[in-house]
């Protein structure tokens, strides 16, 4: 199964529990391989202008558990949202995850920012 597939699995598996995370939103409503297709190539050019970043989070055994985006501020300002979603029925340690990329992103890999960090 490719990026593709397995990314539009599990989001249309997750559509209930992504869009209660996400009051207000219609996403992923009306979302098609298409439409995914396009919006996995706008995050590979804003991951590569590095303006945004998305990651697919994997269980050691390879298993897609969600997502993790990275949304640096616009405005110049030393900040990033940071949100995440969960693949519906994925088993995972949440705080043990929540502490990891804490740790991650404060490391030296990373800029000196202040990170606004939401579990969906």
């Amino acid at each position: 199964m490719n990026d593709l597939d397995r990314d539009f699995s599990a989001i249309m598996a997750s559509a209930a529990d992504i869009k209660a995370a996400n009051p207000g939103s219609n996403w992923p409503d009306g979302l098609t391989k298409e439409k995914n297709l396009i919006d996995l190539a706008w995050h590979q050019r804003e991951f590569e202008a590095r303006r945004s970043f998305a990651w697919v989070i994997e269980g050691a055994d390879g298993a897609y558990l969600g997502c993790l985006y990275v949304y640096p501020s616009i405005a110049g300002e030393a900040a990033a949202d940071v949100i995440w979603w969960w693949r519906t029925g994925a088993v995972v340690a949440r705080q043990a995850f929540r502490a990891h990329l804490l740790e991650w992103m404060s490391g030296g890999d990373w800029p000196r920012l202040t990170y606004n960090v939401q579990d969906e």
